[in-house]
C-alpha cells in the first residue's frame, strides 16, 4: 500500500508545476527549443533546462533527439494530449471567473485564413489592441485549418459552407466569388457563356490546402463543379490577379480580392449568373467556451472587421 501510494504522489508530481507543463506542451506543438523559448519569452537554456527535469521526474523519455527536431515519443505523446486537456479546463476557469468583468482580459487565441486575415483583419488590430490593453493577443494567419482544441485557439475566421458539429458558429459576411479576365484576354480567346466553355480556356488555378482544379459553379438551386486546368498554379490570390490582370487566362477569386480591378475595368466579371453562394465567413468557438467577455469582445471585433464584405 505504501508503494502504491508513493508511485502515485510521484506520478502526480510532475502535474505540480504548471509553468513547465505548458512549456513542455508548446515544446511537442513545435518541436524546437529555440521557438518555444521565443514565443514564452525565455531562454533556450531556460526551456532546456526543464524538459530535461520533467522527463526525469516522469521516469521516462518523453522526446527524441537530433541536431535539429525534437520529436515526441509514444509516452510523450500520451502525457502531451492529457496535459493539454488539463491545461485547457484550468484556462476555461480562469476565463469563467474573468468574464463576469466588463473589461475583456487574458490570452486571446485567433487564427484566419492567410490572405482574407491580411487584408480584412490585419489593419484593424492596432485599434483592437489599443481599445483592450488588458488582452494579450496571439493570431495566426495560416493557409491550414487549424484545430482549435489542439490548438488552444479561441476563436477560427473560417470560410466555409457547412461547419463542424460540436462548434459555435457566428456568421460574419457572406463569402462571394467571381469568375474574371481582363478585356485584352476576352477579345483574344472569346467570352466564355457557360461553365463549360471554361474547359476551353487556360485557367489560373489557387491552391489552398489542396489544389483547387474543381471550380463550383451554380444551377438553379444546385451548386456542381467543373474541371479546369492552366499553366499558373499559385497559393497566393495577388500573384493570381496579377498575371490574370496581364491578360494570360481566367481566374476564380474572392470578389472582395477582385473588386477594385472590377470597378477600374482592369478585370471584366464573367458567368455572372452561375455564381456560388453556398460559403460564408464565420467566426467559430468550441461550443464550451462561448460566454466570456474576452471572447464577446473578439467576436464583435471581427465582425466590424468584417461589416463592409458583400
Amino acid at each position: 500500500m505504501t508503494q502504491f501510494m508513493e508511485a502515485t504522489a510521484q506520478s502526480a508530481s510532475i502535474f505540480e508545476d504548471l509553468t513547465t507543463l505548458r512549456i513542455f506542451v508548446r515544446t511537442v506543438q513545435v518541436g524546437n527549443f529555440s521557438e518555444v523559448a521565443r514565443r514564452m519569452d525565455v531562454t533556450p537554456a531556460m526551456v532546456s533546462k526543464r524538459m530535461a527535469a520533467f522527463e526525469a521526474k516522469a521516469g521516462q523519455r518523453l522526446f527524441n533527439r537530433d541536431t535539429r527536431h525534437l520529436m515526441v515519443t509514444e509516452v510523450g505523446q500520451m502525457l502531451y494530449e492529457r496535459a493539454m486537456r488539463a491545461l485547457l479546463e484550468l484556462d476555461l476557469a480562469a476565463e469563467e471567473m474573468s468574464s463576469i468583468q466588463d473589461t475583456a482580459t487574458g490570452h486571446l487565441r485567433l487564427t484566419a485564413p492567410a490572405m482574407l486575415g491580411q487584408a480584412v483583419i490585419a489593419q484593424q488590430l492596432p485599434r483592437f489592441l489599443r481599445d483592450n490593453p488588458l488582452l494579450s493577443v496571439d493570431i495566426n494567419f495560416s493557409m491550414e485549418k487549424l484545430d482549435l482544441y489542439k490548438g488552444r485557439i479561441d476563436v477560427a475566421v473560417r470560410i466555409a459552407d457547412v461547419i463542424d458539429p460540436g462548434m459555435i458558429a457566428i456568421k460574419l459576411a457572406p463569402y462571394s466569388r467571381a469568375f474574371c479576365a481582363s478585356p485584352d484576354y476576352l477579345r483574344q480567346y472569346g467570352v466564355p457563356l457557360v461553365p463549360e466553355d471554361l474547359m476551353n480556356h487556360n485557367c489560373l488555378i489557387t491552391r489552398g490546402s489542396s489544389l483547387n482544379t474543381r471550380w463550383p459553379v451554380k444551377r438553379e438551386d444546385e451548386i456542381g463543379h467543373v474541371h479546369v486546368k492552366g499553366n499558373f498554379t499559385t497559393d497566393n490570390g495577388q500573384a493570381g490577379l496579377l498575371v490574370c490582370r496581364a491578360g494570360l487566362g481566367v481566374m476564380m477569386c474572392p470578389r472582395w480580392m477582385a473588386e477594385d480591378d472590377l470597378k477600374r475595368g482592369t478585370l471584366v466579371e464573367i458567368l455572372a449568373d452561375y455564381l456560388p453562394d453556398n460559403r460564408a465567413v464565420y467566426a467559430v468557438l468550441l461550443q464550451r467556451t462561448g460566454t466570456s467577455a474576452k471572447l464577446q469582445t473578439a467576436v464583435d471585433f471581427l465582425k466590424n472587421c468584417f461589416a463592409g464584405m458583400r
